[in-house]
């Protein structure tokens, strides 16, 4: 009877699971084709016409590559109806240049949008993924990605950080915990696993 309650509880496992992997990809899914769906009404040419604007035009900085700084930059913009790009902001930010690069990619579209005459479609949230080769991290929830060659060292995976953060909390170092779960929140920043850990870690700092 152990071995078929042991079978029964592993099948349950490996469907939760699956069903929340679904779950994620799902919203994530969701998430890019209302965004393709609004760029496709408001940007002239669609969605693919600025993926691929965006794909000529932003390079990956430097400073960035060379220190192994990747992740998601969620950033905020508004078009207004007159077709003008205003109010750039990061919701999240990885800094070293990637902020400046992305700024100056939305203004250089200017003239570039439909007019519109209601501001149903002006505001945009949008994922922006650097992604350095070769490192195993989330690629599913950017709408647009730049990728950048390896800059001669290796670059750590998500992994690596995510041990550091288990080991840090096991041995109740929020602080340590912090540094790394900051990292991979950057990596992926809608991971709600990551937000639970940094609430742990938070409350470890706070005793």
């Amino acid at each position: 009877m152990k071995w078929k309650s042991l079978i029964f509880t592993a099948f349950v496992f490996l469907l939760s699971s699956t069903v929340f992997s679904q779950s994620v990809e799902t919203v994530s899914a969701s998430r890019k084709a209302n965004l393709k769906n609004q760029l496709d009404y408001r940007y002239k040419g669609g969605f693919y016409s600025l993926e691929k604007k965006f794909n000529n035009m932003v390079t990956y900085p430097d400073f960035a590559r060379m220190n192994c700084i990747m992740g998601i930059v969620v950033l905020s913009l508004v078009v207004d109806c007159e077709g003008v790009p205003r109010e750039i902001k990061m919701k999240t930010a990885l800094g070293y240049g990637t902020n400046e690069e992305l700024t100056n990619f939305f203004t250089a579209t200017q003239g570039e949008w439909n007019k519109c005459t209601d501001d149903k479609y002006t505001r945009f949230e949008i994922p922006i993924q650097f992604f350095i080769e070769g490192t195993e991290t989330n690629r599913e929830d950017a709408l647009f990605i730049c990728e950048g060659e390896m800059p001669g060292h290796t670059c750590n995976d998500d992994n690596y950080y995510l041990k550091k953060v288990n080991n840090s909390l096991e041995k109740g170092n929020g602080k340590r915990a912090l540094k790394h779960i900051n990292i991979l929140l950057l990596r992926d920043p809608y991971n709600l696993t990551y937000q639970e850990m940094k609430k742990q870690a938070l409350a470890l700092e706070n005793e």
